[in-house]
């Protein structure tokens, strides 16, 4: 065997160094790898944060930061005078949850029970749960005042679907609520949330104007439906960093708002006059057993609707009890066949273009001769044997053989060109929903006279009232007509107008369309419907006793198809005046329409009057323009333009009879009586709302919450008033929760 002997450690070395030189290019890639991984990061981050640091600067802004919206309140609906007829308010919402219900009751059936899938699988257990549940739903029907069945079927279907939410009512009362209080479940179970409403301080007024909101708290009808974007306003925004769970950060304090905001729409209704107006309707609808009825008030220069009343009258703050039918605004939706009221539009159109004039005699021969068929003639209470007639006395004593008459001296093509002139067959504009044009036959549908016939005193086409105040606005404006407006403007938070729609509220010229040539021809058709309320079929209308001339025109048109027959019924009609006060200087338009009446009580034991006559626009509509009428010259201060006579009793003779002359005289209506201030101290704005009404006030309210000062102080004179609110902290104790302080322990 060989011995081996060991190398020494330090030879060993140099020799494996000798055999592993390192080459220059190993070298350079060992030492250029790290260069350029460098390289390539410091590119990677100018590219990240130079070329693309705006889109990554976005990104991350939009994973830190968010957009939050911020509801605003719903805006206020104004009368002329600001006096708010819809506000902003809260009402609480019930809602149960449906499987916590069911598992309540569950348990009292078998405490084991902790499954609601397990608790239904028994037959037993789930006929008792079906006890429970007809028991529970019956008891919140009747605290709702709903259906039980339809509560049933609801309270059913949640439970069996598992779910664990259900609205029992939207919007309830705090007599609901303390209903449903009673019931003595946990707030796990049945709990309630405040959600936006609206508060109608006035109750009936002008409810058919205003219409109202869903339970979603946009419009349904009327102005709330028309102006919903207005007043439902843009929500306030707020840019807000948020935390890993969404939530909000303020690490440079509160953070800035974009504000938004509702607005708010100032009507062209004077609250007075509309409350008047529908005090009067209704007493007249119930004097005259009609079925429905309406009052239009509009300013004659301007085309402002100052009333537009309908009765039956409609409870905003209760609609759940109230006919849909109710809420219909009639002057606006409903077109009908307005009969005789028309006759004057078909004269003043023949006087201008000099078919006729005042002092023609008109004859009275017009009929309509046919092959086979008898000659046709227009039904008339004159008599044949009466050869001519003067203008004046057709429309005093509303002939319709006199007008057919003037019409067949025009042509057809002539009032068809007057009666589209006169916008019958266009809507208004009005700013409201859902207008009716109502419907003027072609010309080409015109295919005999009897058409030019019954279309010339108010026959086969038919309008609204609306469109019939607008027409008759020319007896007052010389020829011309007027738009109706029923808005004023629209003002955001700050009180800026931001949009006009009547020209008048806005300081500018009122645009009149020209319907007459000649302006004394319109004149003259004023001076004849005079002598419709002096001596005519409208006597009942005069109220020259408190000093106001009156011009008008009654309308009485049989309706269509009534007791399943066709052709027009004697027993059924629509009765409309419409007249200009005071006559000598038109101030006002005020149209009156009853439907279907019964006929006037004080005439029935009159047997030289037959049971249709009472049903007459003269027996009927005249007496209630009548009333309206004197009310609106009352209210408006117009000053009388007739010498009024007064009877006095001497101390040693007869009565004395004395004139007095025409000046600033007011009828004798009741004085309003003097209001002390009330006290709105700690009242809610939707209760202060309320106590305004009604105290008919009209008060500058400034802030938010619960009114902390008012000027006047409480019981003092009321000049102008002034109500100041703020937002109140949840321990200071208020009018309107002092009743909880007082009962908790």
């Amino acid at each position: 065997m060989v011995a081996v002997r060991p190398v020494h450690p330090v030879v060993r070395a140099m020799t494996v160094g000798a055999r592993l030189p390192l080459s220059r290019a190993r070298l350079a890639a060992v030492l250029l790898l790290p260069v350029a991984g460098l390289c390539f990061l410091m590119f990677s981050a100018f590219r990240i944060q130079v070329l693309g640091g705006a889109r990554h600067r976005q990104t991350v802004e939009n994973l830190s930061f968010s957009q939050r919206q911020i509801p605003v309140t719903r805006g206020f609906i104004l009368d002329r005078g600001h006096l708010p007829l819809a506000v902003p308010t809260e009402l609480p919402s019930a809602i149960v949850d449906p499987v916590q219900l069911a598992m309540r009751f569950l348990r009292r059936i078998d405490p084991g029970i902790t499954n609601l899938e397990y608790g239904l699988e028994n037959e037993k257990t789930r006929q008792a749960l079906q006890g429970y549940l007809i028991e529970f739903s019956s008891q919140a029907a009747l605290a709702l005042h709903e259906d039980p069945y339809v509560m049933r079927e609801r309270v059913f279907e949640h439970v069996l679907r598992g779910k664990r939410h259900l609205y029992l009512k939207r919007h309830i009362s705090s007599e609901e609520q303390a209903r449903l209080e009673d019931l003595n479940l946990p707030g796990s179970v049945l709990w309630f949330t405040p959600e936006d409403a609206r508060h109608y301080p006035s109750r009936s007024l002008g409810a058919q104007i205003l219409g109202f909101t869903g339970v979603d708290g946009h419009g349904v009808e009327g102005i709330e439906k028309k102006f919903d974007i207005d007043l439902a306003g843009s929500p306030a925004r707020v840019r807000v960093q948020k935390d890993a769970r969404s939530g909000m950060l303020l690490i440079h304090g509160l953070p800035d708002i974009e504000m938004g905001g509702a607005n708010h729409v100032v009507l062209t209704i004077d609250s007075r006059v509309q409350r008047d107006t529908e005090q009067l309707l209704e007493a007249g609808l119930a004097r005259y057993r009609a079925k429905n009825g309406a009052v239009l008030v509009m300013d004659a220069k301007t085309g402002e609707v100052l009333a537009m009343a309908n009765a039956p009258l409609a409870d905003l703050s209760n609609r759940a009890g109230v006919p849909v039918d109710h809420f219909r605004n009639r002057a606006v939706v409903d077109a009908y066949e307005l009969g005789s009221v028309v006759k004057p539009l078909t004269l003043v159109g023949a006087m201008d273009l000099s078919r006729v004039s005042a002092a023609s005699d008109v004859p009275l021969d017009f009929k309509v001769v046919f092959r086979d068929k008898p000659p046709w003639t227009p039904k008339d209470h004159i008599s044949l044997a009466q050869a001519t007639i003067k203008p004046i006395d057709i429309i005093a004593r509303s002939s319709n053989r006199g007008i057919a008459k003037v019409a067949e001296l025009m042509g057809e093509r002539a009032l068809f060109d007057l009666f589209v002139r006169l916008g019958f067959g266009q809507p208004t504009g009005v700013e409201l929903p859902s207008e009716a044009a109502g419907i003027l036959p072609p010309l080409k549908a015109w295919t005999n006279k009897v058409y030019l016939a019954t279309h010339s005193y108010g026959h086969g086409f038919s309008m609204t009232m609306l469109q019939l105040a607008q027409a008759y606005s020319l007896f007052a404006n010389e020829g011309h007509m007027v738009r109706p407006h029923l808005v004023r403007f629209v003002v955001d938070d700050r009180g800026e107008r931001i949009a006009c729609f009547s020209p008048a509220a806005c300081g500018k010229p009122v645009p009149r369309r020209r319907v007459v040539r000649n302006p004394q021809v319109a004149a003259e058709v004023l001076h004849m419907m005079r002598k419709v309320v002096t001596a005519g079929t409208g006597t009942r209308a005069d109220i020259s006793r408190y000093g106001y001339s009156v011009a008008g025109k009654t309308g009485t048109a049989e309706k269509v198809g009534q007791g399943g027959k066709g052709g027009y019924s004697e027993a059924h009609n629509r009765v409309t005046f419409v007249g200009l006060v005071p006559a000598n200087d038109p101030k006002v338009v005020i149209a009156v329409m009853l439907d279907d009446p019964e006929g006037d009580p004080e005439t029935a034991k009159d047997e030289s009057i037959d049971e249709v006559l009472r049903k007459d626009a003269g027996y009927v509509a005249a007496p209630l323009f009548a009333e309206v009428a004197r009310m609106v010259m009352y209210r408006l201060g117009v000053v009388p333009d007739l010498e009024t006579t007064a009877q006095t009793v001497g101390k040693r003779g007869p009565a004395v009879t004395k004139k007095r002359a025409a000046g600033p005289f007011l009828p004798p209506l009741p004085v309003p009586e003097k209001v002390a201030m009330p006290d709105f101290l700690g009242r809610s704005l939707a209760g202060s709302m309320e106590l305004m009404s009604e105290n008919h006030l009209d008060c500058q309210v400034v802030g938010h919450g619960q009114v902390v000062s008012q000027e006047p102080e409480p019981g003092g004179p009321i000049n102008a008033c002034r109500l100041v609110l703020a937002p109140v902290s949840p321990g200071l104790v208020t009018l309107e929760n002092v009743e909880q302080v007082r009962h908790d322990p």
